[in-house]
């Protein structure tokens, strides 16, 4: 990214002349703040790009059902070959451990009573249970060719069992509209009630399991605290199958650095997959 390209990008949402200041983490966009009021993202390659698209279909209409803030992009457009979009910054800070439970269960339940078959067109999706199964079968193809080498001999056999063993299970789901991406950084709150107030970042939103929602929560407030959030959802999840998201998405990382060639991820991606797969028989039982 050049300023040239930032510039450019800004006078064509409207906001020429404007600071944009990069946001640091993200692996599919290249993220700004603008003047502390906007967001600017640049998709990376063209499948993010093609995400970009779908969140902007998306966006408008979730915006105007739920009960809570999400980005509505005010332009999609693409300079120099990249896709960007700009939307009105979401206010809030990140979700902590701590803040109340209630309120994200809430907006759960909001994002998942979206109208399933209209979410599935908005984001190319299909709305038959077997397609989320259908699609990690595809995952194993990439996990084999470029995972298991990265793994020592003992890890991979375990991840391949544990895939293959829980794979079935996954055309069972009933299809609602998730986040798929729902670390704590994407849920915003209140600055002084902590309760939740606004959700980001849906550019891999699509048709699945609800269950997937509640890993990256999983992962910053421990077992007993995300039993209590179920418990407030008030719907069925299965630790099951959370389990099994939470290790695959140190499985996502080590793909990502492989990719990338950022060996560095590729060793904390196999670090955590190490620590979250002792983790899989652990805590509330599967179907608890």
């Amino acid at each position: 990214m050049t300023p040239e390209q930032i510039t450019t990008m800004l006078a064509a949402a409207g906001l020429p002349g404007a600071r944009a200041t990069p946001i640091h983490g993200g692996w599919a966009s290249w993220t700004f703040d603008v003047n502390g009021t906007h967001i600017l993202r640049v998709a990376r390659t063209e499948e993010i790009a093609a995400s970009h698209r779908r969140e902007a279909r998306l966006l408008p209409e979730l915006a105007a059902v739920v009960d809570f803030a999400v980005p509505v992009p005010s332009i999609v457009d693409e300079h120099d070959g990249l896709t960007f979009m700009v939307y009105r910054k979401v206010t809030g800070r990140p979700f902590a451990p701590g803040d109340p439970l209630p309120p994200v269960a809430a907006m759960l339940r909001d994002l998942h009573s979206f109208p399933v078959r209209r979410a599935a067109k908005l984001v190319d999706a299909d709305v038959d249970p077997a397609a989320w199964r259908t699609g990690y079968e595809a995952d194993r193809r990439w996990i084999t060719d470029l995972v298991v080498p990265r793994l020592d001999a003992a890890l991979a056999r375990e991840v391949l069992d544990r895939f293959d063993a829980i794979l079935p299970s996954l055309s069972i789901v009933e299809p609602v509209l998730v986040h798929r991406d729902l670390g704590t950084e994407h849920l915003l709150v209140d600055p002084d009630t902590g309760f939740a107030t606004g959700m980001i970042d849906f550019e891999t939103a699509t048709v699945g399991d609800a269950t997937i929602d509640f890993v990256g929560l999983l992962a910053t407030l421990g077992d007993a605290a995300t039993s209590r959030l179920i418990s407030h959802y008030g719907s069925s999840v299965s630790w099951r199958r959370l389990r099994f998201y939470s290790w695959m998405g140190s499985v996502h990382a080590i793909r990502y650095g492989v990719e990338s060639g950022d060996a560095a991820i590729v060793a904390d991606g196999i670090d955590g997959l190490r620590a979250r797969i002792t983790l899989a028989d652990a805590g509330p039982r599967a179907d608890s």
